[in-house]
């Protein structure tokens, strides 16, 4: 479904569909594309319908679509989309974004499926792009009542459900649109056809670049490709001589020479700009009919995949550590230690990297798009791990005692009355409300005494009243209870009470507090001991609770030793394990402690096998960064699934997510505070939503920070402090040291500084957030 249905306000009004690119209409394009990835079309627009139905595909308006209100935004297109679909999804596409994947439709689809969500939205590598959707017509309910509401903001809608996003990082130019008249000029002019596969070679002069791609032209050639080489130039360039015909037309002035025989052809043109030409400047010129795959020797700082050439006699520096598009390295030394996630070849073995290059080829996406560390912001990642992590639906009873901090399975709905009869809130005298004194105080007769736990059998008349003690029945004819501070001595056996008293005041009534048949805890509640209380005075001995996580951890690292040993120089204790199992501990989960495991690929993969095969979930500390001893990434790579392992968090950035067998796998930074920080804003939700826990946001409060605080925009930090009140406002300092080994930081400390992406320093009096421990 091709959404036309815009006002194309910053285009003067135009109908941006019908706007002409490359000599034809946009939507022309579009359903180009779109018609061999799908089983039928459809055009919202809601103007110029004769036009559109030219194409010969149903054209249908907004839906909830008014003479008074003609643009409703695109919201209101898909839900008319949803409405007319004939298929059980449906593909939308903005029309003035005029290149589409040709497996766009694919990648969305296998998200879904990957992910187990509701819809498929694209990702550029940097933002959503959520127009670009694959979307169930099961959803257009959802989508009816949030236009009812009166929003129209695609995000918010897209947050009520599980959205699946489809990594599209490698064709970035697909989501260039069409809002300006400048804009439109600018596509016209720069952007190639796609989809172009490229791939470049880098390398410090001398390393051998255009050697290599030498000898691997004739390996790719024998398997099939078209090829296109570019090779940059950064001084100038001389094809022909004095002489030549095409010499003569570019000196006197002619713009473009091409030169043409059945043999080849070949082009010149001049370049008006004093800048350096960027690849997009050149790949406009590309013909696809020879471009299975664009070689690039150059532009060594643009991101595209890249094969790392590189030669240590050099003595020049590695690219890929600074450069995070490589993803093969051809070097004369094969003992230069590389990240996982990059291949590594012989240099003087082309054949070898020329294979490499056609399965590369063959993926449905390239190797940087899958592999590339993305640095995700707090939210999506915490979004994302939500998003896939699902609750156990076993669940077991438990005695009421045993039940303490378990996860409710089922609601808990009381069998009776709490209290179950009416009694007095007070100790005092119990008597008829109508009976009260209005205009001067009054005696009554005591005829007999209730206790708790011993009715008053008779029944108190006109002029009469009981002693009564807290908790004790109300008398039969009684209705008010008039504590005892407030009543007098009168005669002999009677009492004096003044005025100002209330009819049915110091009375719990049966049923006040629970009533019988209602909810009393909901499913999902973790229980409390205020809640052991409530269902004790409810008669219940015993719950269903789901049945309790299991979680498996242990640390890595050469240099890491048990209590107990006894160190040697670069040998530390193991902090982690201890600090995890005090905080697992606190989440009744049943705990497996695998100790410490050396730094050897082999050991490490035995032991996340053991650990995936007796755990629902399994924890690591150390092993996620790039170190040449950081294997455990690698090893996820072979036995499970990396779904991400870098966000934009201060400390904790280097966190892995992802499955190992049939268990969730959170691989930790190795730095003691960074373990607590991604345990407690990543890890912990993520084990209350499994263990079937109602999901409740971090409590975040307003604090005046006492402390000079150093931030750089761009990431979220947790900074150490200690919260407390001065003068009826909540102060907050930092606890000393806040480096991400300096766990005496932690525990000095009794809440997080919370320093969100944007913000940059703070000053002493600067209002912050804190995030109390335990909150």
């Amino acid at each position: 479904m091709v959404l036309a249905g815009g006002q194309g306000s910053r285009m003067g009004g135009q109908d941006k569909g019908l706007l002409v690119f490359n000599g034809r209409p946009l939507i022309e394009h579009l359903l180009e594309a779109l018609q061999p990835q799908t089983d039928a079309l459809l055009i919202n627009a809601n103007r110029n319908h004769a036009r559109y139905q030219t194409y010969g595909y149903p054209v249908i308006s907004d839906a909830q679509n008014t003479a008074g209100n003609a643009y409703l935004g695109p919201l209101a297109g898909i839900a008319a989309a949803l409405q007319a679909a004939t298929t059980p999804y449906i593909l939308t596409v903005p029309c003035d974004a005029p290149h589409i994947a040709p497996d766009m439709a694919v990648r969305l689809w296998q998200a879904l499926q990957r992910d187990g969500a509701e819809l498929a939205v694209a990702h550029d590598g940097e933002r959503l792009q959520p127009i670009h959707a694959l979307i169930p017509v099961t959803l257009l309910p959802s989508l009816q009542a949030f236009l009812a509401g009166g929003d129209r903001k695609t995000d918010l809608w897209y947050s009520q459900h599980r959205v699946a996003q489809a990594d599209f990082s490698d064709c970035r130019e697909m989501f260039r649109n069409i809002n300006t008249p400048e804009q439109q000029q600018a596509l016209a002019q720069t952007l190639p056809p796609l989809p172009l596969r490229v791939l470049g070679v880098s390398a410090w002069s001398g390393s051998g670049k255009t050697t290599l791609l030498a000898a691997l032209i004739p390996h790719l050639k024998q398997a099939g490709l078209r090829l296109t080489v570019i090779k940059h130039g950064h001084h100038h360039i001389e094809l022909d001589t004095p002489g030549k015909d095409t010499y003569r037309f570019r000196e006197a002035g002619a713009d473009q020479v091409l030169l043409a025989s059945r043999k080849r052809m070949a082009m010149m043109q001049e370049c008006k700009t004093q800048r350096e030409p960027e690849l997009a400047d050149v790949l406009r010129f590309i013909n696809p009919d020879c471009a299975d795959l664009v070689l690039v020797e150059g532009f060594k700082h643009t991101a595209i995949p890249k094969i790392e050439v590189h030669r240590p006699s050099l003595g020049k520096p590695l690219l890929f550590p600074d450069d995070p598009t490589v993803i093969a390295l051809a070097s004369d030394d094969l003992s230069l230690a590389v990240p996982a996630h990059i291949a590594k070849f012989d240099l003087n073995q082309p054949q070898a990297l020329a294979a490499f290059i056609v399965g590369w080829l063959q993926q449905k996406k390239t190797p940087a798009a899958t592999h590339l560390p993305k640095h995700l912001s707090m939210t999506e990642a915490r979004t994302r791990i939500l998003n896939r992590v699902q609750p156990l639906t076993a669940a077991l009873k438990l005695p009421l005692r045993d039940a303490l901090g378990q996860v409710l399975a089922e609601a808990v709905i009381s069998p009776h009355n709490v209290p179950n009869y009416t009694n007095s809130a007070m100790d005092g005298y119990a008597l008829r409300g109508v009976d009260l004194p209005t205009d001067t105080p009054r005696e009554y007769r005591v005829i007999g005494k209730a206790f708790a736990g011993g009715a008053f059998a008779g029944e108190c008349g006109a002029g009469e009243c009981v002693r009564i003690m807290t908790g004790a029945a109300m008398p039969a004819g009684t209705d008010t209870v008039v504590m005892q501070e407030q009543v007098t001595a009168g005669a002999d056996g009677c009492v004096r009470i003044a005025t100002g008293q209330q009819a049915r005041q110091n009375v719990r009534l049966a049923g006040e507090d629970i009533a019988q048949g209602s909810s009393v805890l909901p499913a999902g509640r973790r229980i409390t001991p205020a809640d052991l209380g409530v269902l004790a005075s409810l008669g219940i001995n015993e719950v269903s609770v789901t049945r309790p996580l299991r979680v498996a951890f242990f640390s890595t690292g050469n240099e890491l030793r048990s209590l107990g040993e006894t160190l040697e120089a670069g040998q530390v204790y193991d902090s982690n394990r201890y600090t995890l199992y005090g905080l697992l501990k606190q989440l009744n989960v049943d705990i497996f402690d695998m100790g410490v495991v050396r730094d050897d690929p082999a050991t490490l993969e035995a032991t996340l096998l053991q650990a995936s095969d007796i755990a629902d979930v399994v924890l690591t500390s150390g092993g996620v960064s790039v170190g040449e001893a950081d294997h455990i990434k690698g090893i996820l790579a072979k036995l499970g699934q990396i779904h991400f392992w870098k966000i934009a968090i201060k400390p904790g950035r280097p966190l892995a997510f992802g499955t190992v067998g049939k268990a969730q796998f959170f691989g930790l930074p190795g730095n003691p505070v960074a373990v607590m920080v991604t345990f407690l804003q990543f890890v912990q939700p993520a084990l209350l939503k499994m263990a079937g826990a109602t999901a409740n946001e971090p409590l975040l409060l307003d604090a005046v920070c006492l402390s000079s605080l150093k931030k750089q925009p761009g990431r979220t930090e947790f900074q150490r402090g200690f919260v407390r009140q001065e003068g009826g406002r909540l102060v907050v300092d930092k606890t000393g040291y806040q480096g991400s080994g300096a766990l005496s930081s932690m525990s000095r400390g009794n809440g997080f500084i919370i320093l969100p992406e944007e913000r940059g320093n703070v000053q002493p009096g600067d209002v912050v957030q804190v995030q109390l421990f335990g909150w």
